[in-house]
């Protein structure tokens, strides 16, 4: 697990860009890279709604907007490293292989290769 702040910037960051990938996209560049799978479902994924919350004018007393549908999932590995994600919509397939992906960036030397062959392609995809 990360500590540092910058850590926490990665993580968030990669999250992020696995949340809003094209679900098909992901399911792409992970088997390109020949990763690994292999995990336990320690919750998920599921999908429920979450509240969303607005301000009048960005800035003024909150109110209910209305409900989001979101699905999470978090995993385990065989070595033990734990991986989370959350996201809009009921891919649960999705937000498996987030998850999975999020634990393998916690190895040493796969959280380059996720990075380079996974989330820069999917940022490149996003920006265009």
């Amino acid at each position: 697990m990360h500590k540092s702040g910058e850590g926490v910037a990665i993580r968030q960051r990669r999250i992020s860009l696995l949340a809003s990938a094209d679900p098909g996209l992901l399911d792409l560049l992970f088997r390109k890279t020949g990763l690994p799978e292999d995990h336990v479902s320690v919750r998920g994924p599921e999908t429920g709604l979450v509240t969303v919350r607005g301000r009048t004018g960005g800035g003024g007393a909150p109110f209910n907007v209305g409900e989001a549908t979101v699905t999470r999932a978090t995993v385990r590995l065989p070595d033990g490293a734990v991986g989370h994600s959350i996201m809009l919509g009921t891919d649960r397939h999705k937000a498996r292989l987030a998850a999975i992906l999020d634990a393998l960036a916690t190895r040493p030397g796969l959280q380059e290769l996720i990075e380079e062959r996974i989330l820069a392609p999917l940022e490149r995809a996003q920006a265009d």
